[in-house]
């Protein structure tokens, strides 16, 4: 067995007051797909949760989690790409040359949400390691 410090999972070990307000505590084999609840901290990066939902496969080839493509719009470049372009698509999806592929408010929404997901503070029983 490995900690949730080895696996990346977090900066601390998770303890049972990170569970208290979630009902049903969804632990071990009862939930499906990987924990979200420290995604803020693992993952902090806006364009890789934006490529996730778009094409999940782009960023973890086993993925079996659905697209969330229709949080996103096609759009055809004009003059210069967009700031708000997703980089990095690849794949079936990816957008045809000529064009982009930039995210919805409700996309950009569920993305802060996300990246706002994270349980790197201290606890008394739980405290952080020490740099190495």
């Amino acid at each position: 067995l490995s900690t949730d410090i080895q696996k990346g999972l977090g900066p601390r070990q998770t303890v049972a007051r990170d569970f208290i307000r979630e009902q049903p505590a969804f632990l071990g084999t009862m939930r499906t797909g990987p924990d979200l609840s420290n995604i803020g901290v693992r993952q902090p990066d806006e364009n890789w949760h934006h490529q996730h939902l778009y094409e999940p496969k782009t960023v973890t080839d086993w993925s079996i989690m659905p697209s969330y493509r229709y949080l996103y719009r096609l759009q055809k470049i004009e003059g210069q790409p967009s700031e708000e372009a997703i980089q990095g698509l690849r794949g079936p999806h990816a957008p045809p040359p000529g064009y982009e592929v930039v995210p919805t408010d409700e996309a950009k929404a569920l993305v802060a949400y996300l990246l706002s997901l994270k349980r790197n503070y201290p606890l008394p029983e739980a405290p952080e390691p020490p740099a190495n």
